[in-house]
């Protein structure tokens, strides 16, 4: 079920869905009499494609989920998660170059709010995602690296996804002050899971992508760009995440 629910999230994402359309949309012109129809879908597929490479419709895409928690304020807390994201183990690298940009970035803030508890716990979860090492431990790498001591982390090595991230810290931290920290894209998500584990966790957002802009943005501000379809792609995965969580739970 879990390799299923990624092998589709992964092709409900723009990119592999559009181009599905595309080639569709190819094969109803050459080999039916429905051109009409093949045409509408091959320009509303391109269409589609190219509002979602636009930075203003990615950073607003983003922004409606980014808009709903606000940053770590300093509260005390007991413990700090720290999700897992992504990794690539190559030793010859520096350890920074070996997670990838949201896994850093929730490292870096998780070890900032740590260091503003010392007396907390430190968790990092993330199974191992067919590498040779577990996400948490990578993650655990390099918060070592910044000073945190190893006696201060608690690694949850085998969760594949948020729900079972959820699950495993409630047999460690339910009664205590937790502060969660994951992509701010991610949050809505997450606090929804959490909270459906009878958790009340503090979040504490990070890798934020919709920051706004002020004046008058120069001509390539407007031009489609790769890495705002990544950003378009990163809320819709989001969305169709909440979405299938809501199916879940009315069922």
């Amino acid at each position: 079920m879990f390799a299923l629910k990624k092998i589709i999230g992964t092709w409900l994402m723009p990119l592999p869905f559009l181009l599905t359309l595309f080639i569709l949309a190819a094969l109803l012109y050459k080999l039916t009499r429905y051109k009409r129809s093949a045409q509408i879908l091959f320009c509303s597929s391109f269409i589609t494609l190219l509002l979602l490479s636009l930075d203003p419709v990615a950073t607003r895409l983003a922004a409606t989920l980014e808009s709903q928690y606000p940053s770590y304020q300093d509260q005390a807390v007991d413990y700090v998660h720290v999700l897992g994201n992504g990794h690539t183990t190559v030793d010859s690298l520096p350890i920074t170059s070996q997670l990838s940009p949201a896994a850093l970035a929730r490292t870096i803030e998780g070890v900032r709010i740590y260091k503003l508890n010392p007396t907390a716990k430190l968790i990092f979860s993330g199974y191992s995602g067919g590498d040779i090492n577990s996400n948490a431990m990578m993650n655990a790498r390099l918060a070592i690296a910044l000073g945190v001591p190893k006696s201060a982390i608690i690694l949850l090595e085998s969760p594949r996804d948020t729900i079972e991230e959820a699950i495993e810290n409630k047999n460690i931290t339910q009664g205590k002050v937790l502060v969660l920290v994951t992509s701010a894209t991610h949050m809505p998500r997450a606090m929804s899971i959490f909270k459906q584990q009878g958790l009340s966790p503090i979040p504490a957002p990070t890798a934020h992508v919709s920051k706004a802009r002020t004046g008058i943005q120069p001509l390539h501000y407007y031009f489609p760009r790769a890495n705002h379809l990544a950003v378009s792609e990163r809320a819709i995965h989001e969305w169709l995440g909440l979405a299938w969580l809501s199916l879940k739970n009315n069922q």
